[in-house]
């Protein structure tokens, strides 16, 4: 699997995993990085995606963001926050207009697009903001609107930047999983991400981090930690990896004893409890 991903730039959003997960299950690789984050780590990003979040741009206390990400020449698609963050470093205008929206607002077509591939219109989609872009940048065009948000999506005219006031992450988005996917089209991303694939690679970059040393891990029991110890496992083998599992003098009346006895069963010889 190619390493190639899309990087959503996470503002705090409560969505901004959603995000992610609305496009792996497309089969979209999807990484999830700070906006803060040095243009070196995206380097193999294919698109951005800044999410939304609580912050209003106009505010002192923002995210830090690294606004340099916005000139690497990638595909751009700002999504509520992102949104009227990406037409701010573009050159337009921010307001609390005082007629925000809050849920369900019907989506009306202003202008073709890329991103309405197979969409009809007018369609639902969730409104979750007090602010809105009154001024567009230059070079940019409205291309959906809603009865409270004339600008509530808007495009480059000449390079693959898009923004939405609305959340297409979410399920009262009707086509939300289509817009996201014909995003991730305009990126030219592959579509071959799938859990097994996960596996291998995650496997893969084990090795690499690892070389020829040996590792020691500590166990809680716990979904995560079982799982990280099941990975290295698989890429490793067991002579080269120990897991100690702690009990850290909160467990329930013999789940300590349990554990243990699961991962016996699990085939893991390579426990030890402390």
């Amino acid at each position: 699997m190619s390493n190639d991903c899309l990087a959503v730039l996470d503002f705090g959003s409560q969505y901004a995993h959603l995000i992610a997960k609305r496009l792996r299950r497309q089969g979209f690789y999807t990484e999830i990085h700070t906006p803060a984050s040095p243009a070196s780590k995206l380097a193999h990003a294919r698109g951005l995606i800044l999410s939304g979040g609580p912050a209003s741009v106009y505010e002192e206390q923002t995210p830090d963001f690294n606004s340099k990400l916005l000139e690497l020449e990638l595909p751009i698609l700002g999504l509520c926050y992102g949104h009227q963050l990406t037409a701010l470093h573009f050159g337009g205008s921010i307001e609390n207009t005082g007629s925000g929206e809050f849920g369900k607002a019907h989506l009306q077509q202003m202008h073709p697009s890329a991103l309405w591939k197979g969409i009809d219109f007018p369609t639902q989609v969730w409104m979750s903001h007090q602010d809105s872009v009154t001024d567009l940048p230059r070079d940019f065009e409205i291309i959906a609107k809603t009865d409270g948000c004339p600008s509530a999506a808007l495009q480059h005219r000449q390079k693959p930047i898009y923004t939405l006031q609305f959340h297409p992450e979410v399920k009262d988005t009707l086509c939300g999983s289509e817009i996201l996917a014909n995003f991730a089209e305009i990126c030219g991303m592959p579509k071959n991400w799938s859990m097994q694939n996960f596996i291998s690679l995650a496997k893969e970059q084990i090795r690499q981090e690892v070389e020829s040393r040996k590792v020691l891990m500590f166990l809680s029991g716990g979904v995560d930690s079982s799982v990280a110890f099941a990975l290295l496992n698989e890429a490793l083998g067991t002579d080269r990896v120990l897991g100690l599992y702690m009990d850290n003098g909160f467990m329930r009346q013999g789940e300590s004893e349990q554990i243990m006895q699961r991962y016996r069963d699990l085939g893991y010889t390579n426990v030890e409890a402390r």
